[in-house]
């Protein structure tokens, strides 16, 4: 799904670059030798930190 908004379409953006898509969680857990799962615990870990 667009992580932002959970439309269920991995790589919509509506409109908007800033909208995280599916494919940009993969490129960033290759680039961090992370799987996508990882990445996104860890986006979660900071959101909680930064007080969400």
């Amino acid at each position: 799904m667009c992580a932002s908004c959970g439309c269920g379409s991995p790589e919509e953006q509506h409109g908007d670059e800033r909208n995280i898509t599916w494919s940009q969680i993969k490129a960033a857990a290759e680039a961090g030798g992370q799987t996508p799962d990882e990445v996104v615990r860890n986006m979660a870990r900071m959101a909680q930190q930064q007080g969400s």
